[in-house]
């Protein structure tokens, strides 16, 4: 059930409401309610040991409507619900809002005690960066055509204008470097971002780099560990924080230690990856070999010969890539002799970590991982690639979040395109949108919840703006709704510009290089038409509104709207209300929209507006700011 602005009684997880968050165990959390019922009491229930008990609640002397209750925490994960007493009746105060009936324990607010979450990720936006794409600043450490062979094809370098497709696939170079990523810094930050995502930077032979050769040495052809220590340097001056990409399921199949495993039966890290016995085939595993007709001797992703599984039943693996004093995820989460290191690591495929060649043991993994890293850096920043429901896995203990494809990304943009990213037709409404949203936010920790990894388009997904039908007013809608939405938000290199694709599909197309106008090229190069300036300088002020407004960062969320073509939700923190508007319709037609009482201004054109009911036409979306107190 969708929860609405209007509701007359709210707790959230805000100061308003809750005094603090992740209050270790034993401490005493006030925890505060506000309703304009008239109630004749009110009650707290707890799940403690897993039983349901009932405390009393306690009127606030002075403020009308609001109750109080000090939560002692006695469990890592204590979930409760409100009871409100009503002359003949009683209603139950849930995230799934007010019921008769008691809602099961996953629409219950929880109290995550003694997680601390990496809060520097609440006010970040980041920026995803695929390397080879980006800006090629130094000529000589390209990959050059022919100079070695990959996967039975030699690796060809390209213009850099030239359009990705099908033939280049993994083995088209365009020379994107990380001394490209430093020459543009200037840019990013003029952009308003503070994070980046790499996708891989360790020595691999495709251009994607998902294929690690060595983690421990960053690619040569990206300029190697010079040019990392180059951008590390200038990133924290400008005051920018770098995560990199984790490729823990696997590796590649060039791999030092898989190479020596392959060759000999008896090789000491063997164990590390997963071998077939005899009738061992699944269909996946078996779609690819390295012989037509015969299945490969390993497990592989997705059955991909030259991306060999790891087995994490091997303790070995463990040590090696996750937890162990000299592991992969220590090691650049390490500070170097100049004080310099990584913050925080996003995982490869991270549902699909596990032993024998599955999902085995997945989430203890995680919380090993997480252990390790958060050693390192007490402040590590820690998430997953879990392309569909993550909820399983997102209680704190192992990452901090996960891509929020489900619980965002890919309903926005089904919803906005018409379509699913696979280009199956679609005619989901902006209630059912709005339904799906909340379902995914409603049911996680609060903290949690402000730590998932917000995206329109990725290195993975069609793009946003080929999706939406070269529409940028669809494009610029959705980027409002992404800018203000709970959790960290991420825009793909290029969406920022009207960045697009010319070819139906994701891979390779969505990897088109950045067109920057001093480059010269077959596409678009030196074409200032290629970049949208008014969109660009909108992106900048929603990120620019996003940093500057605590409520976008950490409030909470209600909805205001959910019509078939248009919906709105609003964040609130310390008397601070946004309401973050969208239509998919560009044609000026006016929505209603009820907002609480207040004077509220446009963010981005300074228009006044009173509250209750309002007209607004929401081309493009709109930011909404109240700043009076609750």
């Amino acid at each position: 059930m969708t929860v609405f602005a209007d509701q007359p009684a709210r707790h959230d997880h805000t100061p308003t409401f809750t005094g603090r968050l992740s209050a270790d165990l034993g401490e005493c959390v006030t925890l505060r309610m506000h309703t304009t019922l008239a109630v004749t009491g009110v009650k707290v229930l707890l799940v403690r040991s897993g039983e349901l008990e009932t405390f009393p609640a306690t009127a606030v002397t002075g403020r009308p409507g609001w109750y109080e209750y000090g939560l002692h925490l006695e469990a890592a994960v204590t979930r409760y619900a409100w009871q409100l007493e009503l002359p003949g009746d009683h209603l139950n105060l849930t995230m799934s809002g007010l019921h008769r009936t008691r809602r099961g324990w996953r629409d219950w607010f929880q109290y995550l005690a003694g997680y601390r979450a990496p809060e520097w990720a609440w006010g970040s936006v980041f920026y995803q960066i695929f390397p080879d794409r980006f800006r090629n600043a130094d000529q000589a450490t390209g990959v050059q055509s022919g100079e070695y062979i990959y996967n039975g094809q030699p690796v060809q370098k390209v213009p850099w204008n030239t359009v990705p497709d099908r033939a280049g696939d993994i083995h088209a170079h365009y020379g994107g470097d990380l001394a490209g990523i430093t020459e543009k810094l200037p840019y990013l930050s003029e952009l308003g971002v503070n994070a980046l995502w790499l996708t891989p930077i360790f020595v691999s032979p495709s251009n994607h780099r998902y294929d690690v050769s060595d983690y421990r040495n960053v690619d040569p052809h990206l300029g190697g560990q010079a040019a990392y220590d180059a951008m590390l340097t200038a990133c924290h001056a400008a005051g920018v924080r770098v995560v990199l990409d984790g490729v823990f399921n696997h590796v590649g199949s060039e791999n030092a230690l898989f190479q020596a495993a392959l060759a000999d039966d008896t090789a000491p890290g063997r164990g590390m990856f997963t071998w077939r016995t005899a009738g061992d085939v699944s269909p996946d595993d078996a779609s690819q070999s390295n012989a037509p007709g015969s299945p490969l001797p390993y497990h592989a992703f997705m059955g991909v010969p030259t991306l060999p599984k790891l087995d994490y039943a091997s303790l070995e693996a463990q040590q090696e890539f996750l937890a162990g004093e000299r592991s992969v995820v220590r090691h650049w989460l390490r500070p170097d002799a100049a004080g310099q290191a990584i913050h925080g690591w996003r995982l490869d495929v991270a549902h699909m970590i596990g032993a024998g060649g599955t999902d085995e043991g997945n989430l203890d993994l995680h919380r090993q991982l997480k252990a390790a890293a958060r050693q390192e850096n007490p402040d590590a920043y820690i998430f997953g690639e879990r392309f569909f429901d993550a909820e399983g896995a997102m209680h704190g203990g192992g990452e901090d979040g996960a891509m929020n494809y489900h619980g965002f990304g890919l309903p926005v943009m089904q919803w906005l395109s018409g379509q699913t990213h696979f280009f199956l037709p679609s005619r989901l409404g902006g209630a059912e949108l709005a339904e799906q949203l909340w379902d995914a936010y409603h049911a996680l920790p609060p903290q949690v919840a402000l730590n998932m990894f917000n995206l329109l388009d990725s290195h993975d997904t069609p793009r946003a703006l080929y999706r939406l039908g070269g529409d940028r007013a669809r494009l610029r809608a959705a980027l409002t709704l992404l800018l203000g939405y709970p959790g960290v938000p991420c825009i793909y290199y290029g969406t920022e510009i009207g960045l697009s694709q010319l070819e139906r599909g994701a891979m390779p197309f969505c990897r088109a290089p950045m067109p920057w106008p001093d480059v010269a090229g077959p596409q678009n190069g030196g074409d200032p038409a290629a970049w949208d300036m008014a969109l660009l300088a909108d992106v900048r002020r929603l990120i620019e509104l996003r940093k500057e407004t605590a409520a976008l960062q950490r409030g909470s969320m209600r909805f205001v709207l959910a019509e078939q073509d248009a919906i709105g939700y609003m964040r609130e923190s310390g008397g601070v209300r946004v309401a973050v508007l969208a239509s998919r319709e560009n044609a000026g037609r006016i929505f209603a929209v009820t907002l609480p009482a207040g004077d509220w201004q446009d963010a981005l054109s300074g228009e006044m507006l009173g509250g209750g009911k309002v007209e607004l036409v929401l081309d493009g979306g709109r930011v909404l700011v109240n700043r009076d107190e609750l």
